[in-house]
């Protein structure tokens, strides 16, 4: 059993600590809206390899899921978190998603350090663009406003 922490949800981005039942992390999960289709590099990652080009071709969108830890997550973690994380993409004609993990060795070592900054730390290391600078109200939160 997983338990879940939102640790920030943006417009186009959202961050998941994922916890085990003794409350350790098991590992964070990026979710990205790349509001792009695959590149040429996605379509060589399993299972894409073996769809057809057509049928790439016309996927529109790509959300972009990536798991992030300090050590590579074991085969029973790593198939249960890619399993739950993928439910949460709307799969269409036109959207889709993928997966890939990340070992981040040095994840966990800065522990003096702001939220934004460790983030962006997790950004650079899977290849995304950093958060810029931004104040409360640009978190977006659930709300019953």
């Amino acid at each position: 059993m997983l338990s879940l922490n939102r640790s920030l949800k943006l417009r186009d981005l959202e961050i998941f600590r994922v916890l085990e039942n003794n409350g350790n992390i098991l590992c964070y999960v990026i979710i990205e809206d790349t509001r792009k289709p695959f590149t040429e590099e996605d379509k060589k990652l399993d299972p894409l390899c073996y769809m057809d080009e057509e049928d790439l071709n016309e996927i529109l969108n790509v959300f972009r899921i990536s798991i992030v830890n300090d050590e590579k997550l074991n085969e029973k973690d790593s198939i249960l978190v890619r399993s739950f994380f993928s439910d949460f993409v709307n799969n269409t004609s036109l959207t889709n998603f993928i997966i890939r993990e990340y070992v981040q060795e040095d994840l966990y070592d800065y522990d003096d350090e702001d939220v934004i900054t460790f983030f962006n730390r997790m950004l650079r290391h899977i290849g995304s663009d950093d958060i810029k600078e931004f104040d409360d109200k640009n978190w977006i939160y659930l709300s019953q406003d």
